[in-house]
């Protein structure tokens, strides 16, 4: 999991790629000014953030301490995870077995994931204020129409408004960044991200935090199936300081794949016996680190008594 100076810098330059889920289709994007279809995707990235449908996906992350892989289950109640191996190999008996007892104790102590959605609730809320500084904190200029993924792309570059007023210290970033943005023609939906920051920032007079100039992050959605749009790639590099003098150095990649559906009923207790159990493990089908092209359904299985988990020891 990032660090919380880790989650700001996401947040803050980011915030456009929180997941998509809306349904609805919408009007011919060459009816529209640059403007309005930044402000469509955005809308319809704000509309879609109370969704969370059940998924189960493998999550991998590459940082200068290695490549770490995780088998993850989306829910409701929030992601349950566990890891599954660490620079291409399988984790050892004894550290598969500490993952075995952290879920199984998870079961007894619900507080913790409640904590755990806690965070990831508040993240959000700050993600779609965020978002909704997006189309006023820079200024859109078209580059084109490009082959997509689903059909024709709209590209824009993207400067800072000189007009734009930040609302608040997290929003301050958003006078420091430039690059381009890629939206997909019939949906709507926002398809890449590639954005640097132009000179560097000080977070709350440099107190909170400082991203040195130079700074970029790279990002892309994809629909895995049933109009769903995750982040399948993210990779980001920043550098400066937090709190004055604690250096911060953030340099990972994150990709998500193999993306199966589960049944909407999904909780975080099911998560957890399926993780512990090892059905349908990614692990054992030996995934790779590219999102798959085709989305999958698997079945639920037997709902199960928290107190009637076995603790392997």
């Amino acid at each position: 999991m990032l660090s919380r100076t880790a989650s700001l810098a996401l947040l803050v330059i980011l915030s456009t790629f929180a997941p998509a889920h809306v349904r609805a289709q919408t009007p011919a994007s060459s009816k529209l000014t640059p403007h309005q279809i930044i402000r469509r995707a955005v809308d319809l990235q704000i509309a879609s953030n109370t969704q969370m449908p059940a998924l189960r996906f493998t999550f991998t992350k590459t940082t200068p301490r290695g490549v770490f892989v995780k088998d993850v289950i989306q829910t409701s109640g929030g992601e349950v995870s566990r890891l599954i191996s660490i620079n291409g190999k399988p984790l050892s008996p004894a550290r598969n077995a500490e993952e075995q007892q952290r879920l199984t104790a998870l079961l007894s102590s619900p507080e913790d994931q409640t904590r755990h959605r806690q965070h990831q609730i508040t993240d959000q809320n700050r993600v779609n204020h965020l978002i909704q500084q997006f189309p006023n904190a820079l200024t859109f200029t078209p580059t084109g129409t490009e082959p997509g993924p689903y059909g024709p792309m709209l590209g824009f570059s993207f400067v800072p408004n000189p007009h734009y007023l930040p609302p608040d210290i997290e929003a301050t970033i958003l006078t420091a960044i430039t690059g381009t943005v890629w939206v997909d023609q019939s949906t709507g939906h926002f398809i890449k991200f590639n954005a640097h920051l132009i000179h560097s920032v000080h977070v709350g007079w440099g107190i909170v935090a400082t991203f040195q100039k130079g700074g970029s992050v790279t990002l892309a959605n994809q629909n895995i199936g049933h109009n769903e749009w995750p982040i399948t790639h993210m990779k980001l590099d920043v550098d400066g300081s937090a709190l004055i003098f604690k250096p911060i150095h953030i340099h990972i990649t994150q990709d998500q794949s193999d993306f199966h559906f589960l049944p909407p009923g999904t909780t975080w207790q099911h998560a957890v016996a399926m993780l512990t159990s090892g059905r349908f493990s990614p692990q054992q089908q030996a995934v790779t680190t590219t999102a798959t092209k085709s989305s999958h359904r698997c079945e639920l299985p037997p709902p199960i008594s928290p107190r009637g988990m076995r603790v392997l020891r």
